[in-house]
């Protein structure tokens, strides 16, 4: 069996408060395109945390992975590359990686050993569901896109057609 991961209970509503707690910390809480590369490096640079670029033949199919015990990010080398060029799906990827840094360590997270413990598994404790979510609410603030089009979250916050869908729909889900 694989091994999967269980993480403390986390919903949307508190993930968005710390994607908001990042943004205002920066004082970008008002800027559509969130600067990830930037913020990324500053914090690597400020010594909160250690980053390598590694190429792809070392990370094989991973675009990133973060070792909290270790206080240490990987990212391949086509991701970060893209990423600094203004890809969506690699500036994602960075806050991805960013979530698992902030928010996940040895005390957060356990391994799930059974299929059973994996099945009862709420998709809020899913450790990678938790950072996909980080990086949607990070990249599309609610408050900011509010009665937009999908392009113009598209152009506006330079993600993906997909992330700009799912977003504007779990937004649209919470007005009901």
């Amino acid at each position: 069996m694989s091994e999967y991961y269980k993480a403390d209970a986390t919903s949307r509503l508190q993930i968005r408060a710390v994607a908001k707690e990042i943004r205002n910390l920066f004082g970008l809480q008002n800027r559509f395109e969130f600067p990830i590369v930037e913020v990324f490096e500053t914090l690597s640079v400020c010594g909160e945390f250690n980053f390598e670029i590694l190429t792809r033949a070392e990370m094989g199919n991973k675009y990133g992975e973060t070792f909290p015990g270790k206080n240490q990010i990987s990212l391949r080398e086509d991701i970060y590359d893209k990423a600094t060029a203004g890809d969506p799906f690699s500036r994602s990827t960075i806050a991805h990686e960013l979530y698992h840094w902030l928010c996940h360590s040895d005390q957060t997270i356990s391994l799930c050993r059974t299929d059973a413990d994996v099945e009862a598994r709420k998709p809020y404790e899913d450790p990678e569901w938790q950072a996909n979510c980080f990086a949607g609410e990070l990249l599309v603030p609610k408050d900011l896109v509010k009665g937009m089009s999908v392009e113009e979250v598209m152009e506006k916050c330079n993600v993906s057609r997909t992330m700009a869908n799912y977003q504007l729909r779990k937004y649209r889900e919470e007005e009901k």
